[in-house]
């Protein structure tokens, strides 16, 4: 017997291991979409996909919710799909491996898809409810968010008779999140020559940064592992000069990096010097991050001597310089919110190829004028080093609305179940509320979640009893519909 059949809401965990089982990575999703498709027709419920894989299933209002209008529920089928170094886990074919421990249930050695599988199971374990009270529902099934909101980018919204949204893809219990930043992400495209030297190689790898969601985790003071290498390379030179080969780092745009490496060519006398140089680096770089990111690494291994294919030195230049001074980490801080973000970057992704090298960083911001100029700011400083820049999957902010009768029934609800008040937030991060708030702006949207730790990372946790909680919560919310 699996061990999640003792958990409760017996219901929500028996979706959330049943999708555990379809692979659902970004631009993977499409046996997702038929999963559902065929819970919808075997449940006997009206449902429809589009050609981005979005899935609508509907379902009718229970008795005495007739007269109330038709309400969404909406969350994303698609994960972040991350893993630790050491882990075989196969993305496109292999079931996420579950393991319960304690309060928390988190996967081996991967993410969990806790983002956002938990906003699918509960919808499927509420349209599988036939004692639930609530109004018609519309549950919408978006594909792609993490990858640039694409699914609901791609959705019909006149398809949707319901303007009240409840949308499932925060992290945070108790929190009622009415607002969300504007994104868009930035490739930056530098060619690069080529030539070949003699010397010795060597690899080094950052390895070990806390990381986090380019949004919620951009402002803890935490270290990004491609920046990190960039500045590690640039002070090297000064002690041990080198021919580089090439650099990458991270997996993700939307989750700091983690780790990153570089593989370059020394002359064999600068050996010990470059093995000392990283230990005082690494040492140092600690001691400026001490509490917040101190416990990553850098290793150095070489190689012997021989012919290796390097880049020309304009080239490393070029890539050194766009690394060192590409925005990254918090811009500009809101100055009607306090505490809130308003725009930032994250340099989540570098590639060196034969003949390029390309950097994706994702420019978050409330204020979209500011995003583009941020955005701006990448496509200067990569035109200068002669590149070019690609600006894609722009989405709009979710701008807060004075006047939500959602927000104020789900804050009378939060009330009589917790005896206190929710905390009401905006908050740095993108969400398809932005989208559907685009798309039509007399949406009334709420967004919330149970406790998920280390979204983005194979740390991500779920914490069990948030989840009931949670699912308590929205299910009392829709029976407190009239």
């Amino acid at each position: 017997m699996s061990e999640l059949n003792t958990l409760e809401p017996v219901n929500v965990f028996h979706y959330f291991e049943e999708i555990s089982k379809i692979p659902r990575g970004s631009g993977n999703t499409a046996a997702m979409t038929k999963y559902l498709m065929d819970f919808a027709a075997a449940k006997g419920l009206s449902a429809e996909s589009d050609e981005a894989g979005n899935v609508i299933i509907r379902k009718d209002a229970s008795a005495g919710y007739e007269e109330v209008p038709t309400v969404i529920l909406q969350g994303h089928v698609d994960m972040v799909c991350a893993k630790t170094p050491e882990s075989k886990h196969d993305f496109t074919t292999d079931p996420i491996s579950l393991i319960v421990e304690g309060d928390y249930l988190h996967a081996d050695g991967t993410t969990l898809g806790g983002d956002d599988g938990i906003a699918v199971a509960y919808m499927l374990a509420i349209l599988d409810d036939k004692a639930a009270a609530h109004p018609a529902l519309e549950c919408v099934f978006t594909t792609d968010e993490e990858t640039g909101l694409l699914g609901a980018n791609a959705l019909d919204f006149s398809k949707l008779k319901g303007r009240k949204l409840i949308n499932i893809d925060s992290e945070k219990e108790g929190v009622l999140t009415v607002g969300c930043a504007g994104g868009i992400r930035v490739d930056n495209v530098i060619p690069v020559g080529r030539a070949t030297v003699k010397g010795l190689p060597v690899l080094v790898e950052v390895r070990g940064l806390k990381s986090g969601h380019s949004g919620d985790a951009i402002d803890k003071g935490r270290l990004n592992a491609n920046k990190l290498l960039a500045r590690y390379l640039m002070e090297l030179d000064g002690v041990a000069p080198f021919s580089l080969v090439d650099v990458s780092g991270g997996d993700k745009d939307n989750a700091i990096p983690a780790f990153s490496r570089t593989h370059f060519v020394i002359d064999e006398d600068d050996l010990a010097a470059a093995r000392t140089f990283t230990e005082e680096f690494t040492a140092k770089v600690r001691r400026e991050y001490a509490k917040t990111d101190d416990t990553f690494t850098i290793t150095l291994e070489s190689g012997h001597t021989h012919k290796v294919t390097a880049l020309d030195a304009d080239s490393q230049e070029k890539i050194l310089l766009f690394l060192n001074q590409a925005p990254d980490g918090v811009f500009h801080m809101s100055g009607t919110t306090p505490g809130l973000v308003q725009t930032s970057s994250n340099l989540g992704i570098m590639r060196t190829g034969e003949k390029q090298f390309v950097a994706t960083s994702l420019v978050r911001s409330s204020v979209l004028t500011e995003r583009d100029f941020l955005a701006d700011k990448f496509e200067n400083l990569t035109s200068f080093l002669g590149g070019s820049v690609i600006k894609r999957s722009g989405y709009p902010a979710w701008e807060y609305k004075e006047d939500s009768d959602l927000r104020d029934l789900m804050i009378e609800v939060y009330r009589a179940i917790y005896e206190e008040d929710p905390k009401i937030t905006m908050i740095h991060g993108g969400l398809e509320c932005g989208i559907f708030y685009g798309k039509a702006n007399d949406i009334d949207a709420v967004s919330i979640g149970p406790d998920i730790i280390a979204i983005h990372t194979p740390d991500e946790k779920l914490s069990i009893s948030s989840v009931e909680r949670v699912f308590d919560f929205l299910l009392s919310v829709l029976a407190s519909m009239s």
